[in-house]
């Protein structure tokens, strides 16, 4: 049966605290308590010097309670300190995957392991392609004095410290059984200094990346309009990314988790944004919920649950060493086993030492023969080498920017009538629009034409903003244009007839967008299709020997 742990999370303003079942097959969770957190004792997920006795206090307090009695502990940390990646490792057995990892760290991160602690966790074998059988593995690596800081703490509370998770590790731990059929989901956890974003397919971690945040913040609600535009920007980028890369594949719908999930009306801006069907986290389906936290928001909780589900080893030392020594024998039988071999292929390799001079002066012999063979050899390959040169050089002058007419043909073919560029500029790789169309479905549409066209390779969308649309001020502007017209032609009577047909025209070439309470404006980089030189090496002929 498994054991009881407090899977606690600091955060720079909240405390979260859940009491379950340990990496159980189907744990419980039975308490979830929330509070707030000693004013700057927590920054990035690092404990500050001297603020471990007023953070061990306040939970131990919250512990009394709310009646846990658990002494024993995992902490999860959200910082962006922690440096993590995915890597590939043949296909050793589950219990020597950490070992492997270790062993190899310096592959993976520019770090010396003496000053990190690396906890890793599986996320997928492969069973076709060219890594059929190979593992691959979320590493991450702390420095060793955070995990102190946590450990500092664990003892002042009198507790055992039994591991310490990634927050990118315990996210992906709650949520994979949350994709169903093919489609991908996105999970983002926005706190109060950043954010994570997973992309999860068949219960599989695909990508993560972390958010900073670089405008806005929680205080007021025009700041939080600002922060949550600028999380979405950033996450429209990583979705975009992804699905690339991934032809055939959408994404189903976004979960939202941790402080960007305590206001519904944040996840509905969200959702607006992006397009994508947004929710709450609102269920771990690895865990059932006990009867005190039947009521608990899930979506608070989320990631220190996932950390009680299975937590990637930063702090478990004990564990890794024990079968480090199996790893080490095992290493050191496949040194004998290799000694053994080369001995054997060296005594089947030796054959008698007159059989080589004999092959030895055949080859001379032939080698005065062709002689003059190779001389033509290499005269050819000079003036294929210079050709190639050539060619390069006339490669080099070639732009992207040279078809842009190519492109330009292609957008006033493909484009409706009621999109308006307002702002174009283009180089060597891409080229930059605004555009003005009635509405975000109208804009969905050209961003989908824009895909298709044969001229770029991809389509990037940057921002998309939606106005008021005066009505005044249009219908004036197009009075504007027509009156100066009239009065050239002279005032009479065909003039007068011309004008009208101009008005008319202008009326109804403006109408779809007059006729909107809105207009949109976004801004789209379509990128050309990039040819890839290399430029060629000429080869030197080989040096005339004494023979010749």
């Amino acid at each position: 049966m498994s054991k009881k742990v407090l899977c606690i999370e600091l955060g720079a303003v909240y405390t979260r605290i859940v009491e379950m079942d340990y990496q159980a097959k189907k744990g419980k969770v039975y308490k979830c308590v929330e509070i707030d957190t000693p004013h700057e004792a927590v920054f990035d997920g690092c404990i500050a010097d001297n603020a471990t006795d007023a953070l061990a206090t306040t939970i131990r307090n919250a512990l009394v309670q709310n009646k846990i009695r658990t002494k024993r502990v995992v902490f999860t940390i959200f910082s962006s300190r922690i440096i993590n990646r995915e890597v590939i490792i043949p296909g050793v057995k589950p219990s020597q995957i950490k070992s492997v990892v270790k062993a190899n760290i310096s592959e993976y991160f520019p770090i010396e392991l003496a000053d990190y602690k690396v906890g890793s966790v599986l996320l997928e074998t492969f069973s076709e392609g060219e890594n059929e059988g190979k593992h691959r593995v979320l590493v991450a690596a702390a420095e060793k004095e955070i995990i102190a800081a946590y450990e500092k703490l664990a003892d002042a509370l009198g507790f055992e410290l039994v591991d310490v998770d990634y927050s990118g590790n315990s996210l992906y731990q709650a949520s994979k059984l949350m994709t169903e059929g093919d489609d991908a989901i996105m999970v983002l956890k926005g706190e109060e200094e950043s954010a994570v974003v997973s992309i999860m397919r068949n219960s599989t971690l695909v990508l993560q990346r972390s958010i900073p945040y670089t405008v806005g913040s929680f205080d007021t609600p025009q700041e939080r309009r600002d922060l949550i535009e600028s999380v979405v920007n950033s996450l429209l980028r990583v979705s975009d990314f992804y699905l690339s890369r991934n032809e055939g594949v959408k994404i189903g719908q976004i979960y939202v988790t941790g402080e960007l999930s305590r206001e519904h009306i944040d996840i509905e801006r969200i959702s607006e944004l992006t397009q994508f069907y947004g929710t709450a986290f609102d269920v771990v389906r690895a865990v059932t919920m006990g009867g005190k936290a039947q009521h608990a928001p899930i979506n608070i909780f989320t990631t220190a649950i996932g950390a009680g589900i299975a937590s990637i080893g930063l702090a478990n030392e004990k564990e890794l060493e024990k079968h480090e020594t199996n790893y080490a024998a095992s290493s050191a039988l496949m040194v004998v086993f290799a000694i053994v071999a080369i001995a054997a292929m060296v005594a089947a390799a030796v054959v008698p030492y007159e059989l080589a001079m004999t092959e030895k002066s055949e080859l001379e012999r032939k080698q005065q023969l062709y002689a003059p063979a190779k001389e033509v050899y290499d005269q050819y390959m000079g003036m294929a080498t210079l050709y190639d040169m050539v060619q390069y050089g006339n490669a080099l002058t070639e732009h992207s920017n040279d078809g842009i007419l190519d492109f330009l043909a292609e957008l006033e073919e493909k484009m409706p009538r009621d999109v308006e560029i307002t702002n174009f500029t283009s180089d060597d790789e891409a080229c930059v629009m605004t555009m003005r169309v009635a509405d975000k479905e109208t804009a969905a549409g050209v961003i989908n034409n824009l895909r298709a066209f044969n001229s770029v390779a991809d389509v990037v969308v940057e921002n998309i903003n939606e106005e008021l649309l005066d009505d005044g001020e249009s219908r004036g502007s197009a009075q504007a244009q027509t009156q100066p017209e009239a009065e050239e032609q002279g005032g009479g009577q065909d003039a007068d007839e011309d004008n009208e047909e101009a008005d008319g025209e202008q009326e109804e070439s403006s109408a779809v967008i007059n006729n909107a309470n809105t207009v949109c404006y976004f801004s789209v980089s379509c990128y050309y299709y990039q040819k890839t030189l290399t430029e060629p090496t000429a080869e030197a002929p080989a040096a005339t020997t004494a023979a010749e």
